[in-house]
């Protein structure tokens, strides 16, 4: 089949898991935000065997530097405290830029991309057409922010753009899972659903269902520095949460993640923050944690945080902080800086007024 179209763009963007994770994988519900600021583009066209199939078509430079990316100046290196909102945003160290190629005679999928992409092109039946995809990420990898999860997105979405083909959100989100699970073993899917989605979501047994929001307030966002450890985490969660300790500990969390729903719906943004510091509390029971994300934790609730907590895997990467006006959220950057942590940017959520 030969597209339409020359070239096929898709975007996706990061994500945040408020409360749940490594709880969600056993069947506890979770919460996820978007991170729409935090993005990865990807532009999908013909590789260069299909091109050479056809008589007119020329091969197209996958070594170019894309029109999208967005040049990050110097001050990343020279401001290690950068200002926060969209400033921070801007610094963020960039998850970088890669090529899968998809498809044709012989073709074997080896990453969570790739899987996913040949999962979509199977149900579309074309299966003999191969793609090349370029991506350009702005979301740090390995820091629990769903960076392989939006890159695949991204990758899928800019191939069904080739090859003009209808994709809704439940059948990318498929997709995308099929990525995941090649990609970090045992995925809950909520990564996947996130990725995909266009605001918060709770998530259970591979159901996603918007949550409503109430009121504002601010998510400050941590990177640690140190990368995450994934499928060791998962791991060592799955190990502990066995046998009646570990029945009780997903009660637990279920407790707490439906009350926190509970509470972003009433706009009760104090007794959030109080459930997010008690569910780190729990993740630092299942060994996730480290001292280098207690620290963190430590310094933001030391500052005024409503409450704080690891997000995603653990043993590394982020962390987040709830303030509920700006002057705190600035008092806790600081702190964050001082505890270690390499890079702090503040995000606004937004729901319905009181």
């Amino acid at each position: 089949m030969s597209p339409r179209r020359d070239v096929g763009h898709g975007s996706a963007h990061a994500k945040v898991i408020l409360i749940g994770e490594h709880t969600v994988v056993h069947g506890s519900p979770a919460i996820a935000l978007p991170i729409p600021a935090l993005t990865v583009r990807a532009r999908a066209t013909l590789a260069p065997d299909s091109v050479a199939a056809q008589d007119s078509a020329a091969a197209p430079d996958f070594t170019a530097a894309q029109d999208f990316t967005e040049a990050q100046g110097p001050a990343a290196a020279q401001n290690p405290r950068a200002a926060e909102d969209s400033a921070a945003v801007a610094l963020l160290p960039s998850g970088g830029a890669g090529v899968i190629r998809v498809g044709g005679a012989g073709f074997r999928p080896r990453t969570g991309p790739e899987f996913a992409v040949d999962a979509a092109l199977r149900h579309w039946n074309l299966t003999d057409t191969a793609i090349a995809v370029h991506t350009e990420s702005r979301i740090p990898v390995a820091r629990g922010l769903g960076s392989s999860a939006a890159s695949t997105a991204a990758a899928v979405r800019a191939t069904a753009a080739l090859l003009e083909q209808s994709l809704g959100d439940a059948d990318l989100a498929a997709f995308v899972q099929v990525g995941e699970q090649h990609s970090h073993g045992r995925a809950s899917g909520v990564d996947a659903a996130a990725a995909v989605s266009h605001g918060p979501i709770r998530f259970r047994a591979g159901v996603p269902t918007p949550i409503p929001i109430t009121g504002r307030a601010l998510l400050l966002v941590a990177d640690t520095g140190v990368s995450a450890g994934t499928r060791r985490a998962v791991g060592i969660a799955t190990a502990r949460l066995t046998g009646q300790r570990g029945l009780a500990m997903l009660r637990a969390a279920e407790g707490l993640t439906e009350d926190a729903a509970a509470q972003l719906a009433q706009g009760d943004w104090p007794g959030v923050g109080r459930s997010l510091t008690r569910f780190h509390e729990l993740l630092a029971d299942l060994g996730v944690s480290s001292d280098v994300l207690d620290r963190a934790v430590g310094a933001a609730l030391d500052a005024g945080a409503l409450g704080a907590k690891l997000t995603g895997g653990g043993l590394g990467g982020c962390l987040l902080a709830l303030a509920d006006h700006p002057d705190t959220a600035a008092r806790i950057s600081e702190r964050l800086y001082d505890s270690g942590v390499h890079q702090v940017w503040t995000l606004p959520i937004e729901g319905e007024p009181k």
